[in-house]
C-alpha cells in the first residue's frame, strides 16, 4: 500500500463519510450493524488487494461479529444492547489483531492484553509511519525518474472552473421554470449558511480522526497481526479457570 497510497485513504475517509451519514442526527437502530459490515469488508478488501490472506480461525470470526452486530438492532433492551455492542467491537478488534495469524483460540489473558497494546499503539502510530514511508517512496520515484509526468490536478481544476458557470446557468433556468426543483436548490444552497459552518468544521474533523483511526487498525492487520510467539505458553502469567464451553455457556444466557 505504502506504493499506492489512496488505496488506504480514500476507503477510511469513505467510511468516516459512511460513519457520518449513519449516525449524525439518526437513532443508531441498524446503522452499527451496516457500518461494522462495511468496515469488514472494506478491510477485507484492502487487504486482499495488497496479498493479504486471513488466517483459517480469522475467518471463523466474521460470523459471530455478524450475529452480534444483528443482535445490536434485533434486542433493544439497555444491557443487550450495551453487551452486543461491546462484543462486537471486541470481537473485530481480535479479528484486526490476529488476521494473519489466527491463534486467538489459544491466547491467554495475557495474550490478549499484550495484543491490545499493541493495537492500539498501531492505531496512534502507524498511519503516520506510513504516511512517511510512502512520501519517501514518491521522493524515490521522483529522483530517479528523468523526466517529470504530467500532473494530472490542473486539469481536473480547469473541468471544475469550466463547469460551475454552467451548472448555474442551468439550475437557474430549472428553478425559473420548476417550483419543486427551486426548492431543492434553495435546500442545497442554505447548506452553505454560515451558521453551518461549526457544525460542518466539527463533523469534517471527526470524520478525519475516524479516518485515521480506522486505517491504523488496517496497517496493523497487514503488518503486525502474525502470531511469532504467545506469551506465556508455557506458563501462562494469568492461570486459565475459563474454558471456552464456560464462557460460551455465561454469553448464551446472557444473550
Amino acid at each position: 500500500m505504502q506504493n499506492k497510497p489512496n488505496r488506504l485513504w480514500i476507503p477510511v475517509l469513505l467510511l468516516g463519510w459512511c460513519f457520518d451519514f449513519l449516525f449524525w442526527k439518526h437513532t443508531p437502530g441498524i446503522s452499527f450493524a451496516v457500518f461494522a459490515v462495511l468496515t469488514l469488508a472494506a478491510g477485507f478488501i484492502l487487504l486482499w488487494q495488497d496479498g493479504i490472506r486471513p488466517a483459517k480461525w480469522t475467518l471463523a470470526l466474521v460470523p459471530l461479529i455478524l450475529f452480534f452486530a444483528a443482535f445490536t438492532f434485533i434486542r433493544l433492551e439497555p444491557l443487550t444492547a450495551f453487551l452486543t455492542h461491546a462484543l462486537t467491537l471486541l470481537l473485530m478488534a481480535i479479528l484486526a489483531a490476529t488476521f494473519r495469524g489466527g491463534r486467538w483460540i489459544s491466547y491467554s489473558l495475557s495474550d490478549f492484553f499484550a495484543k491490545f497494546l499493541d493495537l492500539t499503539g498501531s492505531i496512534i502510530i502507524r498511519p503516520l509511519a506510513f504516511s512517511a514511508e510512502a512520501r519517501n517512496l514518491k521522493r524515490a520515484a521522483a529522483n530517479g525518474e528523468t523526466q517529470k509526468a504530467p500532473s494530472r490536478v490542473w486539469p481536473v481544476v480547469r473541468g471544475i472552473l469550466i463547469a460551475i458557470p454552467v451548472v448555474a446557468f442551468f439550475a437557474a433556468l430549472l428553478s425559473a421554470a420548476d417550483m419543486v426543483f427551486a426548492q431543492r436548490m434553495q435546500d442545497f444552497v442554505e447548506l452553505f449558511r454560515l451558521e453551518n459552518l461549526p457544525e460542518y468544521i466539527f463533523r469534517a474533523i471527526y470524520i478525519a480522526i475516524l479516518a485515521y483511526l480506522l486505517a491504523g487498525v488496517y496497517l496493523h492487520a497487514a503488518a503486525r497481526s502474525s502470531d511469532e510467539k504467545l506469551l506465556g505458553l508455557e506458563k501462562p502469567l494469568v492461570p486459565r479457570f475459563l474454558g471456552f464451553t464456560e464462557a460460551a455457556i455465561v454469553l448464551g444466557s446472557v444473550i
